[in-house]
């Protein structure tokens, strides 16, 4: 019985552990980038000394990884969620793009984690072996391409719709505090809420075929 107390605390020490790892290379890799962020300024702020670290990830390749891995994840499971039940193609875009604002008003780090590596890893991505955003990128294409098929959107590739809306959105997010500080004449500039659900509803609009 004791044996078996002691394997469960250091499971669970072991998972605590991974926690913080993640949560601090989140920050570090998507203030930083891949290259900018180093294992042992996240081995820091984990709380974690750099041994301690390496024993969950041996490399800043493996923590990168399995970061992306972790968040491209969750937002799959938060649109999966968001469209269960929705039929309208009309609908379901609403949804999907209603998904992804409160993702990015919720997870600004792992916002511009992804936008950072689909933009800024060229060098990496080049020599990687696995791309972990290569489910997320499927199944919300997948989306954009049935909305085309449905006569929602119109003709031209999916991924220029995935495009615009992740550009969009990533980009309202890191402009506001700068329009915001420019004083100008906008009430919804003064938090990331509001901004970001009017930018998602004025995309919405501006993507769908002026005759539906």
């Amino acid at each position: 019985m004791a044996a078996t107390t002691s394997s469960v605390k250091k499971h669970d020490l072991s998972a605590e552990s991974r926690r913080r790892a993640l949560a601090a290379a989140e920050d570090a890799f998507a203030a930083q980038g891949f290259h900018g962020a180093s294992l042992s300024a996240i081995a820091r702020f984990a709380g974690l000394s750099n041994p301690g670290l390496i024993h969950h990830y041996p490399t800043k390749a493996a923590l990168y990884l399995a970061l992306l891995d972790r968040v491209g994840g969750e937002l799959v499971e938060r649109v999966t969620t968001a469209l269960v039940d929705v039929a309208g193609p009309k609908e379901r875009l609403r949804a999907l793009m209603a998904a992804l604002a409160t993702w990015t008003i919720q997870r600004s780090p792992a916002v511009r984690l992804i936008l950072r590596e689909l933009i800024d890893n060229v060098e990496r991505v080049d020599a990687a072996e696995t791309l972990p955003l290569t489910h997320l990128v499927t199944i919300l294409t997948r989306e954009f391409s049935a909305a085309q098929n449905k006569g929602l959107l119109p003709v031209g590739p999916p991924l220029a719709f995935l495009t615009q809306v992740l550009g969009t959105l990533a980009y309202a997010l890191v402009v506001r505090p700068t329009f915001h500080r420019m004083q100008l004449d906008e009430p919804l500039l003064s938090e990331d809420e509001s901004w970001i659900q009017k930018i998602t509803e004025t995309l919405f609009q501006t993507l769908i075929r002026d005759d539906l």
